[in-house]
């Protein structure tokens, strides 16, 4: 059983997730504290996004007293009396870890002999309660020829606050998960080529300290100060220890060369890549990078310059043109011939919301925080640079240093930012007016990504004024759309064709610091031909947040090509997100996801030798041996699939 009482919403991944992972059952009390609308069902079938069903059971609360009268309450709300007469109460005192009272447990002496009109209670274990219940499920459900299923994720009407606050946390904790993706692959590398190290110990501990504090209310922002005080000093060993793992691995690499020496480019995104790096102050153009891999320029060509005016900012694909605010009037897309700002409105206005929930300070943004707005227009200097422009910006204590840059060849614009951020009670957001009509978008979450309303035709649509997405929100009509990516927010809001991401916020309680001070951040606007999937948003998402890693190669006469791909998948809706070791034994671990919803064949090549491969659950346990030929195999993936393969060495 996956038992979460208290977290803010669930995502659509996670039936496959659980039921990959040996998980059949799922509890929560926590949509009861929907908002606006109540859940239609408390025993139900929960589908997927890849149609992955679990059993699911909610209660009204995961503190509730055991008395008489809240034991009737119970389950006079409880709304699937037809399947099943038993119902759960979780009881104790207080949600803090207090337990039963000799109050409560005497309580339950009486009431386990029965009370006219009072459900008797009996004390069980949950894995017997979810016995009981599913099988008077199956039962009744065909009986009755109706089964209660709810289809996506269990979004909550409330707390959506918890995505943006402690701005600084979220980035920590996306720049970890990403370090040690990448730290892991290197080591598997290094340790299957090389028969080098695979630091198992340091990467476990650090990962375990990543995966705690994502607890609740750590990494939604919604706790005291203290804990980020701990947190801070614990993500600067992470990322520390994690960059000197990646380092080592790389410059083991680079011993391994055979080469003449030239540009090393270092690409750990599940895709083959091009575009700019950096090295030295110079800036280098870097095509077709594999996946997992690396490439030796041996003549490295700078990057042209971008053109930069006093309002524009042009390179061969896309045209920017800036108000007198230096707010974005208009984006052109020179290949598509097509304007991307909505006629008449500007983009990347930075907007300061009052922040006055009604409850929960730090958890909530209530709707109504729209009703007042202020600009933070306000341009102190301009200032040109070889590829964008940096504007300098003010707003009662803060002050804003945003670089606006683009690439040779690229359509994303990035917003490197840095705000001094000194305020109370106010909630900040870009805004993106896109000329683009649809009634749904699309939302990047984990092992896939989801579609939402951008209309308030119900009070369910309406609900989702704001809404989490992971690196990339896209809206898109037939054969054109626009994404907004980020390197570490998740609060997004897409109303009919106006894209916002909110950057940050700025409670009082429980930490009267939340926010305040210097936080870095970059998001970018990536305009595309035909929708998100065909136009290389997740490919491009993946980029922004893991970007291509430049440094000098010296002559060396080793056994390692100039061209090198630890694994790669040959299809452009698959996401080889994970190469590590196994954890039992020797073997190499590769887990992908399919992000497109479409199914087929496709297939996946490794650069290490193995004798067997087997496809896996999430756990590591074998389900079936994979044929191969050589060092290629082809696998068949649905719709939202994640596979998991053993490379057994």
């Amino acid at each position: 059983i996956l038992w979460l009482p208290d977290v803010f919403g669930y995502s659509a991944a996670l039936p496959q997730i659980l039921q990959k992972s040996g998980v059949d059952r799922f509890f929560t009390s926590k949509i009861s504290w929907n908002e606006y609308n109540s859940m239609p069902h408390d025993t139900f079938m929960w589908r997927g996004i890849d149609g992955t069903e679990i059993f699911t059971s909610f209660i009204e609360t995961y503190v509730e007293m055991l008395m008489p009268d809240r034991i009737h309450r119970t389950w006079e709300t409880y709304k699937n009396k037809s399947l099943t007469n038993e119902t759960l109460v979780t009881f104790g005192y207080g949600d803090g870890g207090g337990g039963p009272t000799a109050e409560m447990l005497e309580h339950h002496r009486r009431l386990e002999k029965g009370i006219p009109g009072i459900p008797k209670t009996v004390i069980k274990k949950a894995g017997d309660f979810f016995n009981d219940i599913e099988k008077d499920f199956e039962e009744n459900t065909k009986r009755l020829r109706t089964l209660p299923k709810w289809d996506g994720e269990l979004y909550l009407e409330m707390h959506r606050g918890t995505y943006t606050s402690i701005a600084k946390n979220k980035k920590n904790n996306r720049k970890s998960e990403l370090m040690y993706q990448t730290a892991e692959a290197l080591s598997a590398l290094d340790m299957a080529l090389f028969g080098g190290n695979y630091d198992s110990d340091t990467m476990h501990r650090n990962q375990v300290n990543i995966l705690l504090n994502q607890f609740h209310d750590i990494i939604p922002g919604s706790s005291i100060k203290e804990v980020y005080d701990v947190t801070d000093t614990e993500y600067e060993r992470i990322l520390r220890e994690g960059r000197e793992i990646v380092d080592e691995k790389i410059n083991a690499i680079k011993k391994n060369l055979k080469t003449d020496g030239g540009l090393f480019v270092y690409n750990p995104s599940p895709f083959n890549t091009s575009g700019t790096v950096e090295l030295n102050g110079k800036r280098y153009i870097a095509d077709n990078i594999p996946a997992h891999g690396y490439k030796v320029i041996n003549a490295p060509r700078e990057e042209e310059k971008i053109t930069v005016t006093d309002k524009t900012i042009e390179n061969d694909v896309i045209k920017i043109t800036f108000d007198e605010n230096y707010e974005i009037s208009s984006v052109y897309d020179k290949t598509e011939n097509r304007e991307i700002i909505s006629e008449g409105q500007s983009a990347n206005r930075l907007e300061v919301y009052e922040d006055y929930p009604r409850a929960y300070d730090a958890w909530e943004i209530t709707n109504y925080y729209s009703q007042k707005m202020w600009s933070f227009n306000k341009v102190d200097s301009i200032t040109p640079l070889e590829n964008g422009i940096r504007i300098k910006r003010s707003y009662q204590k803060s002050t804003l240093v945003q670089d606006i840059l683009l690439h040779e060849g690229s359509k994303r614009i990035d917003f490197i930012t840095e705000v001094d951020w000194h305020e109370d009670h106010v909630l900040l957001k870009t805004v993106f007016p896109v000329d683009i009509h649809s009634s749904h978008a699309s939302y990047d979450i984990q092992f896939g990504n989801i579609e939402r309303p951008t209309h308030y035709n119900t009070s369910w649509d309406e609900a989702k004024f704001e809404v989490c997405g992971h690196k990339w929100a896209d809206l898109s009509e037939g054969n054109y759309g626009v994404s907004l990516m980020n390197d570490c927010k998740y609060g997004y809001g897409i109303h009919e064709n106006i894209i916002t991401l909110s950057l940050l916020k700025a409670a009082t309680y429980p930490n009267p610091e939340a926010d305040r001070g210097l936080n870095k951040f970059t998001y970018s606007l990536y305009p595309h031909a035909e929708n998100f999937a065909n136009g290389k948003v997740v490919q491009e998402a993946y980029a922004l947040n893991m970007p291509l890693e430049a440094s000098l190669a010296d002559n060396s006469n080793g056994s390692m090509p100039e061209t090198f791909s630890l694994a790669n998948v040959l299809s452009n809706h698959v996401a080889l997100e994970t190469i590590k070791k196994a954890e039992d034994d020797s073997s190499i671990i590769l887990r992908m996801f399919e992000f497109a919803n479409e199914t087929g064949d496709v297939e996946i090549e490794l650069g290490f030798d193995f004798h067997e491969l087997y496809l896996c659950d999430l756990m590591e346990n074998t389900i079936e041996k994979i044929p191969h030929n050589g060092n290629k195999a082809c696998i068949h993936i649905s719709n939202y699939e994640i596979i998991t393969i053993k490379a057994v060495r």
